[in-house]
């Protein structure tokens, strides 16, 4: 039974699931997610709590054989042949160093790390899907190897080594209908001669961008994952000086932190004044109430109207996750996967878009990329 209530909704495995916002856009287009994985112990337990008829694997894909995940799936009740969309977010975190855009091959093959990409394509290449969609950090777009050669583009060729025609794009969540400023990449591959269609944004203007104060305006403390941060005064005094929209920068100087710079041991005789301390531009962030939010991590922002931080459950918000939608494990965990995951309005998008090719799609002639056979991407030195 699909999602949307059918029979025959098209059948989706999702791998690196996290805590499952992609999967969650997936359901609500009408697809059928059967089979979710990710080795993060609280993701985890939050996908199985939200999701309990979803098969889920707790464990490293690098330690499931090809057997295995047919024999998996199969315990759905499905055949692997069945399976007609493959999707998730492989990590690729050699790939994306800050202030690093280049990166030396014998570091990309060290970097156990990136190996997961290519575990992401071995589970396509099992299941054979028709559609698969890949997302990763923005980043991702500049990163190049030693030899000049984009990392993107390499990703692509390996799509292709397998038989998929592959396409990339960077979508802007804000123009997706989410009340955030949000980039990823995302990659679509088919197997089947069709056109790669991506979404076309249904708030393409700033004018009808949803605003992180529209997003928060009706928030309660009835809702799960509404914990209030244990903020000192000396914090306090700080946010209620920052403006809508503002940081750090914006503090008075007095309320800065000052460090000195100078070599001497009593700081009380030293003649030396201490020189303020810069910050970035997410410390301290208070979000202004009539823009969409910066992006959603672990930093977690200031309240728009509101002199304390953003709760786990309105950062869920801001990512459009719904407010049944409970998370598990630590705040820091909560947060991370709140951080982590793609936003579930976004998702929606894409997967609507991947709902117009079904049911022809299955009955599409395969596809021939014209490619050259390649290196693993781990080891193409």
């Amino acid at each position: 039974m699909g999602a949307d209530g059918t029979e025959g909704g098209p059948v989706v495995a999702s791998f690196f699931s996290g805590c499952g916002g992609l999967d969650l856009g997936f359901e609500r287009a009408g697809f059928d997610v059967i089979l979710a994985s990710d080795q993060w112990e609280s993701a985890a337990e939050t996908y199985r709590s939200n999701r309990p008829d979803v098969r889920f694997l707790e464990e490293d894909v690098r330690e499931l054989d090809d057997d295995d995940l047919r024999e998996t799936v199969r315990e759905t009740g499905h055949d692997p042949d069945d399976v007609d969309v493959v999707i998730g977010g492989p990590p690729c975190q050699g790939f994306s160093r800050l202030n690093n855009e280049r990166i030396e091959l014998d570091e990309m093959e060290k970097d156990r790390r990136n190996t997961l990409f290519e575990e992401f394509l071995r589970m396509v290449t099992v299941l054979d899907p028709q559609l698969v969609l890949m997302e990763n950090v923005r980043d991702l777009i500049n990163r190049q190897t030693s030899d000049d050669r984009y990392v993107k583009d390499l990703i692509v060729r390996q799509f292709e080594t397998e038989g998929y025609n592959c396409e990339y794009r960077v979508l802007e969540a804000e123009r997706y209908g989410v009340p955030q400023k949000r980039r990823r990449i995302f990659f679509i591959g088919t197997n089947r001669d069709v056109p790669i269609r991506f979404p076309e944004p249904t708030t393409p203007s700033e004018a009808n961008w949803r605003t992180a104060g529209e997003a928060l305006a009706d928030v309660t403390d009835a809702l799960p994952n509404v914990t209030y941060a244990n903020t000192q005064e000396k914090t306090l005094e700080r946010i209620r000086h920052v403006p809508p929209g503002g940081y750090y920068r914006d503090l008075p100087d007095r309320l800065k932190t000052k460090k000195y710079r100078c070599d001497c041991d009593d700081t009380d005789a030293c003649p030396h004044e201490p020189e303020i301390v810069k910050r970035y531009g997410t410390y301290l962030r208070r979000l202004h109430p009539e823009e969409p939010s910066l992006t959603v991590s672990t930093n977690v922002f200031i309240h728009p109207t509101e002199d304390r931080y953003l709760t786990p459950r309105e950062m869920a918000r801001l990512q459009t996750f719904p407010d049944e939608f409970a998370f598990e494990g630590t705040k820091t965990d909560v947060m991370k996967q709140i951080g982590n995951a793609v936003p579930v309005g976004l998702a929606e998008r894409l997967a609507e878009r991947f709902r117009e090719y079904y049911p022809e799609i299955r009955e599409v002639d395969r596809v021939d990329p014209d490619v050259y056979e390649q290196q693993s991407l781990t080891d193409i030195a």
